[in-house]
């Protein structure tokens, strides 16, 4: 088998089966996988912040910004977008026991990720969000079945 696309922070990759994809070490990071199953296409954003600033050199590291980007991409390569759906993974709170004030970026990219895709129409069905521990999840593009191994656990499928 050939070996999985490997998505890193901030970027996006739309591809087709028999292809895999995968995201590693997604901590506050969320990767937001959208899926055609007719055509078999699916894509994944690699998201780090949740809001671009005025400027922006890569859609991709924003939610609001590369939900949409990923969209298009999909779309481009003939998806359409009444069958496009969402699998949602990451968002943790790293460090929840830092005895200082640091913003819940995971929280707010989920937030982000949701609105956009709400913004869009595009349904989420199926999600494993927030915690405290990273994750790498694999997609795989024959059925739209996304594999998640979180530190310490056993695998699991959304």
């Amino acid at each position: 088998m050939k070996e999985p696309i490997l998505v890193g922070i901030s970027q996006i990759a739309v591809a087709r089966a028999p292809e895999q994809i995968c995201c590693m070490g997604l901590g506050s990071c969320v990767a937001v996988f959208l899926y055609d199953h007719q055509m078999r296409l699916g894509g994944v954003v690699h998201i780090l912040l949740p809001r671009a600033p005025l400027k922006v050199e890569n859609e991709g590291k924003y939610a609001d910004t590369g939900v949409k980007k990923l969209f298009r991409d999909m779309i481009a390569k003939g998806a359409r977008k009444e069958r496009i759906r969402a699998k949602l993974v990451g968002g943790a709170q790293m460090f929840p026991n830092l005895n200082v004030h640091i913003s819940d970026i995971g929280g707010d990219n989920c937030r982000e990720v949701k609105k956009g895709l709400k913004e869009l129409g595009i349904k989420i069905i199926a999600e494993d969000l927030h915690g405290n521990r990273g994750r790498s999840a694999t997609f795989d593009l024959v059925d739209g079945q996304v594999t998640i191994k979180t530190a310490f656990t056993d695998a699991r499928s959304i």
